[in-house]
C-alpha cells in the first residue's frame, strides 16, 4: 500500500509537469503576398571593410627592377654631378653613432608587430658642407613607419666634408631583428 501510493504521487506530479511544459500553440505564420514590390535598403550598418588612407610617402617607389644595393664601403657617385668621396672609416663611424635611434625607431613598431625583422638601406647624398641633402630609405623590412623615422633622422646626421666633389653618395644598411 506504501509503495502503491508514492506511485501514485509520482504519476501524479509527472502529469503535472506534463501539463505546465504545454505552451499555446504557435502563431500561425503570416500570409505570403505574391509580389511585395522592391525592397527599402537601410544604412543600418556600415560597411564590412575599410580602406585605409594611403601612407604618407616612405622613400623612393620599389620599380620592381632588382638593383645592386651599394655598401658602405663601395661609395659609388650617384651621377656625374655627385662625383665626391667619403672616408669609409668616418662613414662607419656617424652611422654607429646613430644606430641606437634607427633601433629605437624599429623598437616602436616591433611592439605593434612582434615578428618585423629585415634589412633597413638608407642612401644619403651628403653635400659639400657634410649635411644631408637628400635621403631615401628602403629594404627588406617593409614598414612605411619605420622608413619614415627614420628618414626624418638621418636628414640631420652631419658627415666629414667630402673630398674630390661637391657631393657623395652614402648607403648605410641596419640589419633589424628582435632582440633575444
Amino acid at each position: 500500500m506504501k509503495y502503491g501510493l508514492i506511485g501514485l504521487l509520482l504519476l501524479l506530479a509527472a502529469v503535472g509537469l506534463y501539463c505546465v511544459s504545454q505552451e499555446d500553440p504557435p502563431p500561425p505564420p503570416p500570409p505570403v503576398v505574391a509580389d511585395a514590390g522592391v525592397l527599402e535598403r537601410t544604412t543600418q550598418f556600415g560597411p564590412e571593410i575599410e580602406i585605409p588612407e594611403e601612407e604618407p610617402d616612405a622613400g623612393e617607389v620599389d620599380s620592381g627592377e632588382t638593383e645592386v644595393v651599394a655598401t658602405m664601403t663601395t661609395m659609388r657617385p650617384v651621377s656625374r654631378d655627385c662625383d665626391g668621396q667619403l672616408d669609409v672609416a668616418a662613414v662607419q663611424r656617424v652611422v654607429a653613432q646613430e644606430r641606437r635611434q634607427v633601433r629605437s625607431c624599429y623598437e616602436r613598431r616591433l611592439k605593434v608587430n612582434n615578428v618585423l625583422q629585415g634589412q633597413v638601406v638608407v642612401r644619403m647624398i651628403v653635400g659639400q658642407t657634410g649635411s644631408v641633402e637628400q635621403v631615401a630609405v628602403n629594404g627588406s623590412l617593409r614598414d612605411n613607419e619605420v622608413f619614415q623615422c627614420v628618414r626624418r633622422l638621418a636628414q640631420g646626421w652631419q658627415f666629414p666634408r667630402p673630398t674630390g666633389g661637391r657631393c657623395a653618395q652614402v648607403n648605410a644598411p641596419f640589419t633589424l631583428t628582435p632582440s633575444p
